[in-house]
């Protein structure tokens, strides 16, 4: 496990679907509380178990009881009533192990609040020197912050752009169906929901589309898998993590 090279994946406790997850020998997993339960359902060991455990099934209480008996330094128990949530003191412990980007699952849907919680920890994330990345079955959310993203070419899905500060400044996106040069986003009107990747779209240098925030920090979301409104006929599909 190598914090320099590698990522931290954390499984949470919202809702999942089973997807591929790719673990590499760099990365560090860590199961979040009752996430266990679908590291177990994708047969992933994790390297550490960290929560409160209020919330888990017996059969996964068994596995904490298993590597507190055999890697007790591997399982960080955290009390119940706490300010942090135990998805951000998972990020954090991810932080100090040196990792500085981070896949989760498992971290949306089931409560909204939850979802929102952990939408929040994508900025604390970025405001802490990290990316992160929330992903399911159905789309993958981040935080850009004055700075340039680029997409994989032939990329295709729907991709939707929300201010989270008062407003974003010298937003520039190319690539996609709706184009947009030095223009602002505001946190009070949903202007960049909706775009659509352009599978044709090049720039050049092997990337296809490209989102620029010159001042102000926003939520991006790609979905993969939509019905097109601008292309009939056709259904979007696009991969899994093809941000470049």
């Amino acid at each position: 496990m190598d914090g320099r090279n590698g990522k931290c994946i954390l499984m949470c406790a919202g809702a999942f679907v089973p997807m591929e997850i790719d673990v590499e020998e760099a990365d560090t997993v860590i199961a979040v509380d009752a996430g266990l339960r679908y590291l177990e359902m994708l047969g992933i060991r994790p390297d550490y178990l960290i929560g409160d455990f209020d919330s888990m099934q017996e059969t996964q209480f068994r596995t904490v009881m298993e590597f507190m008996e055999y890697s007790p330094e591997r399982v960080i128990r955290l009390p119940v009533e706490k300010d942090d949530t135990d998805t951000i003191y998972a990020l954090k412990f991810g932080m100090e192990l040196g990792y500085r980007r981070f896949f989760l699952y498992g971290a949306m849907g089931a409560r909204l609040d939850h979802t929102v919680a952990n939408l929040q920890t994508l900025l604390y994330a970025k405001q802490h020197g990290a990316d992160c990345y929330l992903l399911d079955e159905r789309c993958m959310a981040f935080v850009i912050a004055e700075e340039t993203k680029r997409f994989a070419k032939r990329l295709t899905g729907m991709f939707s752009l929300f201010a989270i500060s008062d407003r974003c400044d010298d937003v520039t996106i190319t690539g996609m169906h709706y184009n947009l040069e030095h223009g602002t986003l505001t946190n009070a009107f949903p202007l960049g929901v909706s775009n659509e990747f352009d599978p044709g779209a090049e720039d050049g240098t092997g990337h296809g589309a490209a989102v620029t925030i010159g001042r102000g920090t926003a939520l991006a979301i790609v979905t993969y898998e939509v019905e097109p409104k601008t292309r009939p006929g056709e259904k979007q599909e696009t991969e899994r993590g093809q941000l470049c």
